[in-house]
Order: C-alpha cells, then sequence, then structure tokens
C-alpha cells in the first residue's frame, strides 16, 4: 500500500518534488535507519516495535539483506542513497534518521549530506513541519593520533588517514543543519565488536601485534550499544550533538587482542617492533595500529545513557 502523497515547493518553479508521508496513523515507519548493516540489524533486533524503516543498497545480496531486515519486522528499502530520488523519499518517511552509510570513497567529494540537510529543510518549510532528526555514524578516527593522550569531544580534529578526512567532510556537511533548523547529532565511533566482529580470525592467522612499550591506546564500543546510543540521542538530544560512542575503559591494541584470544583460548598473537609491523599487515591496518588515543565521553554521560557493556572485559566475560 503506497502511504504517501506528493507536493511541490510553491515558492520556486519548478521547485523540489517530495513525497510527502501521510499521517502518523496511517504510517507504520517513523524511524528510518540510511545504510542498514550489522550495527543497524542489531539496533532493528533490539527495537522491534520502533517501526523502523531500513535502506540498503541494491546489489548481489540484497535479497539477503532484505530477509534479514524483514526478520527484525521493519520495513526494508533498496534505494542508492547518492541519487536524488532516494534522498527525497528518505527525507518523506519521517523525521528521525540514522545514517550509518559511510562516505562514497570512489567521490573526489561526496556532497550527499549536504544534499540531506538542505533538502530536509526545504520540506520541513513548505510543509511546515520540523525538519528531521539526524544522528550520524563518524570515527573518532577524525581526531587522529593523539600520542596516547587523554581527548574528548571538544579536541581539535586532526584527520590523518583519508578515510578519517572524508569523515570530516561529512561532519561539516551536517554543521550545516544548525543554520536551516535540522537537528544533526555527530557519533564518533571507535573500534566496534560484536558476536560475528570478534577478531578471533586475525588471531587464529597468526597477525602480529605491537610490543606493549610501542602499542597504540584505543577505546571499543560493543555494536549493540552503537545502535542504542544512535536512537538515544536521536530522542534526547538537542539540535545539535557530537558524542564520542565508546566506552570508558580504553586498552593497549595488543591488549585487547590477548583478552579476545584468552577468552576463545586461541595462543596470543606475536609481538614485534613498530618497524616490523608494518611491513606485515596492510596499509588500512596500519592506520589503526599506528594512531594512539585514549577516548573519554563527556556527552555521552550528559545525556545519562549507560552502556550495556561498559567495556570488552564485561562483554568476553559472558563467553567464559
Amino acid at each position: 500500500m503506497n502511504h504517501q502523497t506528493t507536493f511541490r515547493d510553491i515558492n520556486k518553479t519548478g521547485g523540489l518534488i517530495f513525497k510527502r508521508s501521510l499521517p502518523g496513523r496511517f504510517r507504520r515507519s517513523n524511524v528510518s535507519v540510511a545504510g542498514c548493516g550489522q550495527v543497524g540489524l542489531v539496533l532493528l533486533q533490539t527495537y522491534p516495535a520502533k517501526h523502523f524503516t531500513a535502506t540498503y543498497r541494491p546489489g548481489a545480496e540484497s535479497e539477503a539483506k532484505r530477509a534479514a531486515i524483514l526478520a527484525h519486522k521493519a520495513r526494508p528499502l533498496a534505494i542508492d542513497l547518492n541519487s536524488k530520488p532516494a534522498l527525497l523519499r528518505l527525507i518523506s518517511l519521517g523525521h528521525r534518521i540514522i545514517w550509518m552509510a559511510p562516505p562514497n570513497a570512489s567521490a573526489i567529494s561526496d556532497n550527499t549530506l549536504k544534499k540531506l540537510v538542505l533538502w530536509a529543510a526545504t520540506r520541513a518549510k513548505v510543509h511546515g513541519k520540523p525538519a528531521p532528526r539526524i544522528s550520524y555514524i563518524s570515527t573518532t578516527g577524525v581526531y587522529g593520533n593523539a600520542q596516547g593522550q587523554w581527548i574528548n569531544e571538544y579536541t581539535p580534529l586532526n584527520a590523518q588517514s583519508e578515510r578519517a578526512k572524508r569523515r570530516v567532510h561529512a561532519e561539516a556537511q551536517l554543521r550545516l543543519g544548525l543554520k536551516h533548523g535540522v537537528h544533526v547529532h555527530l557519533l564518533r565511533a571507535p573500534g566496534i565488536y560484536g558476536d560475528n566482529r570478534l577478531p578471533i580470525d586475525r588471531i587464529k592467522n597468526g597477525t602480529p601485534a605491537l610490543l606493549p612499550e610501542e602499542d597504540a591506546w584505543s577505546n571499543h564500543i560493543h555494536e549493540l550499544d552503537l545502535g542504542r546510543l544512535s536512537l538515544w540521542v536521536n530522542y534526547k538530544g538537542a539540535a545539535f550533538e557530537v558524542l564520542n560512542a565508546c566506552d570508558a575503559k580504553p586498552s593497549k591494541m595488543g591488549d585487547y587482542f590477548d583478552s579476545v584470544a584468552d577468552a576463545f583460548q586461541l595462543p596470543r598473537p606475536p609481538r614485534f617492533t613498530k618497524e616490523e609491523v608494518k611491513q606485515m599487515v596492510s596499509p588500512m591496518m596500519w592506520s589503526f595500529m599506528s594512531e594512539s588515543r585514549r577516548i573519554e565521553s563527556l556527552n555521552q554521560k550528559k545525556l545519562g545513557f549507560r552502556l550495556r557493556y561498559p567495556s570488552v572485559a564485561d562483554f568476553l566475560g559472558t563467553k567464559a
């Protein structure tokens, strides 16, 4: 059944056309998860009564993704988020959007989120309704290498990898919401783990870790807590929020691998110097291993959010 009507921005000739959602009593979906991956699926599973719409990119694995979304009683929507019709449709579905899709790595400059904010603001103005509340999953990589020092949400950005620089660009686009009445929440996540996101294969393959005295500090967050926090801030956050979506117990990266190895009774990874490890791992893996920071989340505390797993050890304790 089609739950939408069409309207045009009457203030402009040939203005943007939107699919306008019908009144809430005729509509099932009220939270949209844009780019629904593993964290998105965990979110759908955690809140089955929230009436989600979850988008995924059409492709070879479309049927499997559609089935997974339906299994969690959410509405699947196969769209390319880089296209204008797809963005307009997403905006029309409801006023709560949790954006989990990464920036387009193949584009020199991906302005998708700028369009999302501006078109959402236009729709809200034309239709006389509040603009969407957009929660965006970013990365703590935007802080760059802090040499193991403590940082928080007010630490200046210093992105060094191309991947992190794309996230900084994405965040800058979303900040336009401040000028146009769109509520924006930036969640900067570190290493994400979960039942199926542990470095088991890495450990079994004997991939090396750094010597303790040369190792990098890092925080983590369980995929369940990241999903919960993204929804929490969407409801509880102010007009603009920046949160470090992480636990409060940073650890050396090698110690994290050792903890996982011990929990699953596997041999601990071998340790080598920085120069040796750099030659033994991929450039992407090295970009993670070469940046050291201990992260505090001041604004997570301010919003009163409590992690289900305050540390990796708390999660691994459930596997004993």
